[in-house]
């Protein structure tokens, strides 16, 4: 598969490392609103348990005439600032399911990691997934991984830059607690263990 190939493909669906983090960034915010105080910390222990109890991802991801994969992912980890302190990871497991033009589908099990630098641009009023990528990523059995490991990687890379010009979540004027941190947030912090979003100060509120 050559070079001029590659520019041209295009997928289906949304990463399921952008789901997991726009549900997580979704709930924060929320959060913040509600407590309408200067600043909020949350700690990699409650995302995850937030994880475990509410982000279900089951995503259809495709290279036209190439692969299709059906992603099911059934455990979801956030580590933050441990590699870098501004970026974090999410480690996925879960089921893939591959099918071919020719209608042949495979079952594998597909362990993946992705890396992202969270940000707030306050002009758009969005939350920006930055310098996303895959770090690394596994199918199993070995025979999967060797038959469409390369084709998988492609797929999954081909995501990253088209996604780092989506917003994550942007604030609705409509939702009062969503209007009041489009006015309020100023951004967020990330440190090892944890995530800071930040307001005005409390006597400027």
């Amino acid at each position: 598969m050559g070079r001029s190939h590659r520019a041209t493909m295009v997928c289906c669906g949304t990463n399921p490392f952008y789901q997991v983090v726009s549900m997580i960034l979704q709930s924060m915010l929320l959060s913040l609103a509600m407590l309408g105080q200067g600043s909020y910390d949350i700690n990699e222990q409650q995302i995850n348990q937030y994880l475990q109890s509410q982000v279900q991802v089951d995503k259809q991801l495709e290279l036209p005439g190439i692969i299709k994969a059906h992603v099911q992912l059934e455990q979801s980890d956030v580590q933050i600032g441990r590699q870098s302190p501004d970026t974090a990871r999410v480690f996925g497991k879960g089921k893939l399911k591959i099918s071919l033009p020719d209608q042949t589908q495979y079952d594998a099990l597909l362990n993946m990691t992705y890396e992202a630098r969270p940000r707030y641009d306050k002009a758009q009023s969005a939350l920006f997934l930055d310098n996303m990528k895959l770090i690394d990523y596994k199918l199993e059995p070995a025979a999967a991984e060797q038959k469409f490991g390369f084709m998988l990687r492609m797929l999954l890379q081909s995501m990253e830059k088209r996604l780092e010009t989506q917003p994550v979540y942007k604030l609705d004027d409509k939702d009062p607690n969503q209007a009041w941190l489009k006015e309020n947030l100023l951004g967020l912090e990330l440190s090892p263990g944890k995530i800071r979003l930040l307001t005005k100060p409390k006597d400027q509120l």
